[in-house]
């Protein structure tokens, strides 16, 4: 009962109905074994609101930037990594309810928790909840790695990078997407996961592309 106080707290909505909240920090593997429900259903709903309410916000207040500079300024702020973080200042991670995760992930957290904020108070509540924890803090675009990686594997190898997609996973509603980043005729690779396959592209690309030039080859 203390911990969910503290989360009220810190997160600015007083609930009222209490079980939405103690669903959001609900594992699956507490759930399980109580015989509960967890908080999937509800990292789903807080999903969808999230990705929505982060598109119009930098829609509006980018209104002179592409498609591309959008879409990358988005990936950045709903990343699972990002979310994580939110969780952590938050301190969702005392009041999780879980069996034998040592470290649990908070970005699914963060979404039930949002999903939760919305059923209770409604899309506003949650926008502000979005705009206060997620949106306030500083994300940059996603730099375009794989065109600086092409331009230096052209340059320095003269050949291609190619790009394989290795294991996708998670729920429907929530993939994660595994990339293998190659040079073309070589073993110089490195891989990468993202919620979508362009960000994981990106995130390998970013690897490979440092691998290359700490370990540069003649």
């Amino acid at each position: 009962m203390q911990e969910l106080n503290k989360i009220e707290q810190k997160c600015g909505h007083k609930f009222i109905n209490r079980n939405l909240l103690e669903t959001a920090l609900t594992h699956s593997s507490y759930a399980n074994l109580k015989g509960i429900e967890s908080n999937e259903r509800l990292e789903f709903l807080g999903d969808a609101v999230l990705n929505f309410t982060v598109a119009v916000e930098i829609f509006k207040k980018y209104p002179q930037k592409n498609e591309q500079f959008l879409t990358e300024l988005k990936s950045a702020y709903v990343n699972r990594n990002f979310l994580h973080q939110a969780g952590t200042k938050l301190s969702l991670g005392k009041a999780l309810k879980h069996v034998g995760l040592k470290n649990p992930r908070l970005d699914p957290v963060v979404e039930a928790l949002i999903g939760a904020i919305y059923l209770d108070g409604g899309f506003q509540t949650a926008r502000k909840f979005i705009k206060k924890f997620i949106l306030s803090r500083t994300a940059g675009p996603l730099q375009d790695y794989k065109g600086l990686l092409k331009t230096v594997v052209a340059e320095k190898f003269k050949k291609l990078v190619i790009y394989k997609v290795e294991k996708i996973s998670g729920p429907q509603h929530k993939k994660i997407f595994t990339i293998l980043a190659k040079i073309e005729e070589t073993e110089i690779k490195a891989r990468a996961s993202g919620r979508t396959k362009k960000e994981a592209e990106l995130k390998a690309s970013q690897l490979l592309l440092k691998k290359i030039i700490d370990s540069p080859v003649s």
